[in-house]
């Protein structure tokens, strides 16, 4: 019977323990693409905290993903075709190439070919 007070008791431990662990919070990083003759876009960010990679496609005018709170870079951003005379503008909601996310910040670029 000790036995098996034991066991349950070490069960529920576990899911106790397992159950209150800290969930990694995310937010959104969006790119918005203008375009003359090609839809679509993409854009690469880098978390300069865990040196992570994320892409961002826009199939048309908007594309967005899902990222864990930290410091971002944009790395590059532009639409699927602007080649001259047409010239590619990227610009973004902070006017910064460098952003936070976290419970406050978003973080939309903006890709336009003009």
């Amino acid at each position: 019977m000790k036995n098996l007070i034991t066991k349950a008791f070490l069960i529920m431990l576990l899911f106790t323990t397992t159950s209150f662990k800290n969930k990694t919070s995310t937010g959104i990083v969006a790119l918005e693409v203008s375009y003359m003759t090609v839809m679509g876009g993409q854009a690469t960010i880098l978390n300069t905290d865990t040196n992570t990679y994320y892409y961002i496609n826009a199939v048309d005018t908007y594309g967005s993903t899902e990222v864990p709170h930290g410091n971002y870079e944009l790395v590059s951003a532009s639409t699927n075709s602007c080649s001259p005379p047409l010239i590619s503008s990227v610009t973004t909601s902070t006017g910064y190439t460098s952003f936070v996310i976290d419970d406050n910040n978003s973080f939309t670029i903006f890709a336009s070919c003009y």
